[in-house]
């Protein structure tokens, strides 16, 4: 890069020298014709060296003007073989210092990171066994496509037949994530919808909304929950569930190899949805089954979730919660995982509204008054 400070002279000496040439010639010319007398005295002097004067002048001059011609040479735009307009010499290249990139960490698939996430969960073990079951036999179905070999059809489209509470949303999330791996479906992504997401509520809304929902599954999964509130037992006309049905099992047909279906809910319901309509039972040939969790991984549900949203449980705590858990886990309304959760959120209200007499107190810490106190509140709540 240039010195913007360099004067004249130092940018340009040959011009410079030319110029100061003429103008020291100009100055001395006029001083001598201001002094009487000695213009006669050195005018000799002056006729004798003027032609050298001139000789010196006129090189000057040559230089110059070579000069300023090879500056317009070297400075010229040329076209380089690229297309590009170079002005003024090339520049040396000099190579950039390269950023330190540290090495990239190895990255989990969605398909690794949703199995990891159903391996986390407490118990599920039938559950997890038939996921394993299933993941070996679509990644040997993979490989035999891949070589070229003959593939057997399969039904992907199942029946997941357990309480609520229990992971089959999870569940089927972790297949949506394992059917993508391995090039059943496209995306894998999951549509979670119910009755109400499907049925109108009037005539010829149904069709289309069934379908609406569909089509946000396609090269997914399109999971119903409590799909047998689609049928009408009393089999009354004002039901559209029927309708929903239908159009559900046209789509799966017309695109039998970008969606699959997963219906979902308590094992006595599913059996009698699947009768409900002659097109179900062949359709949804694989179930798996969710059984609901024992007092002993109940327990260990809410420590984990306690443990999740930093709280310090007291020693002891299971004692106080397991009698209680073993009578309302035979509820109706039962929720397993979820009434743990619900069961959690309580104590930090509890834990809460000690919290707000002693604001020194830690924010943490769970006491045993805390488990007792939310007891109470789950009883009366009954």
């Amino acid at each position: 890069m240039s010195n913007p400070k360099r004067n004249l002279l130092e940018r340009h000496p040959v011009a410079a020298a030319f110029a100061l040439t003429i103008v020291s010639g100009v100055a001395i010319a006029a001083a001598t014709a201001a002094l009487p007398g000695v213009g006669t005295a050195i005018s000799g002097v002056i006729r004798a060296i003027l032609p050298w004067v001139a000789m010196t002048a006129a090189a000057i001059a040559v230089a110059a003007a070579a000069f300023v011609v090879l500056r317009l040479a070297m400075n010229w735009p040329r076209r380089l073989p690229s297309g590009v307009l170079q002005v003024g010499p090339a520049r040396p290249f000099a190579p950039l210092p390269e950023l330190h990139v540290p090495a990239p960490k190895p990255q989990s698939s969605p398909a690794e990171r949703a199995i990891a996430e159903l391996d986390a969960m407490v118990g599920l073990g039938s559950v997890k066994a038939e996921i394993n079951r299933l993941g070996a036999r679509m990644q040997v179905e993979r490989r035999r496509r891949e070589e070229g070999l003959p593939v057997t059809p399969m039904s992907l489209h199942m029946v997941f037949a357990g309480p609520p509470g229990v992971g089959k949303t999870v569940v089927a999330s972790t297949l949506g994530s394992i059917y993508a791996s391995v090039g059943a479906l496209r995306k894998g992504h999951v549509v979670q919808v119910e009755r109400v997401s499907l049925i109108g509520s009037y005539i010829g809304q149904t069709a289309p909304k069934t379908l609406d929902r569909c089509k946000e599954a396609l090269n997914g999964i399109l999971f119903i929950d409590e799909a047998y509130s689609l049928t009408d037992p009393a089999g009354g006309s004002s039901d559209f569930g029927q309708e929903a049905i239908s159009t559900i099992l046209k789509f799966m047909e017309d695109n039998r190899d970008r969606i699959v279906v997963i219906v979902a809910g308590y094992p006595d319901k599913m059996r009698h949805f699947l009768d409900s309509n002659p097109g179900l039972s062949g359709r949804f040939a694989r179930r798996i089954d969710f059984p609901a969790y024992s007092e002993d991984e109940l327990i260990e549900i809410f420590a984990r979730i306690g443990a999740k949203e930093h709280l310090k449980l007291p020693a002891g705590f299971e004692a106080r919660i397991r009698p209680w858990v073993a009578s309302a886990m035979h509820r109706d309304d039962w929720a397993n995982a979820r009434s743990m959760r619900t069961m959690v959120e309580r104590v930090r209200e509890m834990q809460a509204i000690r919290l707000s007499a002693d604001p020194s107190a830690d924010l943490s810490e769970v006491t045993i008054s805390d488990i007792d106190h939310m007891i109470e509140t789950m009883e009366t709540s009954i």
